[in-house]
């Protein structure tokens, strides 16, 4: 086992696109690879921009010892005690709703018990229809909205001191606290656990993931990632259809 490899404590994984196949399953066979690396004494951490609520399930599959939610927004234990959480206060998430539904075509707030959607079609994440026009007065992790014209997204985050983030090249942005993204999330994290950078193994697919695939003692795109991605990733692993999580761990961890 290589040197930077026998330092490792956390391992580090998106769940969409990562650890998750495209049909949103976690295979067997992997589920059995992540039970031994625990028994080995690793501990796997979910780092995702889905809430709590919303990775649950997974969680329990997985057993995961920690999670990092809604973009680095929250940490908590593996019995879901909250470690740490940031949110952006009531009265700003008002102002920004209300700007964003005269520019994009759908908005989405996730608060740390619901997600409120302005699409009554939208089901996922247990979403609640709201009409935000009617104005919005909860704390949140983020403000979610479509649109294909990134660069005023982006504008209004910055105009508002907002952390601004596209998902996938596409028309989906989300906006949070300043500093609240993954790679922060890992080192809030670190300062609840005393861990290190250097003890972090990190795996990941979309530009989000981008910082602690770089920045961790071990990083590792997923065979599936953006082609940004795939640049700048020390390691790449099989695509997330072929259990590429798994496979790196059982290949690198567990010999």
């Amino acid at each position: 086992m290589e040197k930077k490899f026998k330092k490792i404590k956390y391992i580090i994984v998106d769940l969409d696109d990562t650890l998750l196949r495209k049909d949103r399953t976690i295979s067997n066979e992997a589920l059995e690879i992540y039970k031994k690396a625990q028994e080995k004494g690793y501990k796997i951490v979910f780092n995702t921009s889905r809430s709590k609520q919303n990775s649950q399930k997974y969680s329990d599959m997985v057993h995961a010892d920690y999670g990092i939610y809604s973009g680095g927004c929250q940490v908590v234990d593996k019995d879901g005690k909250e470690l740490f959480a940031i949110t952006i206060p009531a009265e700003k998430v008002n102002d920004i709703v209300l700007k964003l539904l005269k520019v994009c075509e759908k908005v989405s707030v996730q608060t740390k018990e619901h997600f409120y959607a302005s699409d009554a079609e939208y089901k996922a994440q247990n979403a609640i229809h709201y009409d935000f026009s009617k104005g919005f007065h909860e704390d949140a992790f983020k403000v979610m909205c479509y649109s294909m014209d990134h660069d005023l997204i982006e504008k209004i985050a910055n105009e508002n001191g907002l952390e601004f983030q596209n998902y996938l090249n596409g028309g989906w942005h989300r906006l949070s606290i300043k500093g609240a993204n993954k790679w922060n999330g890992i080192l809030r994290f670190l300062e609840v656990v005393h861990g290190s950078k250097e003890e972090c193994m990190t795996f990941g697919d979309d530009f989000g993931d981008m910082e602690m695939i770089e920045k961790a003692g071990i990083g590792v795109a997923m065979k599936n990632s953006q082609k940004e991605v795939l640049e700048i990733a020390p390691y790449i692993t099989k695509s997330n259809d072929e259990d590429g999580v798994a496979y790196f761990i059982a290949t690198n961890l567990l010999k």
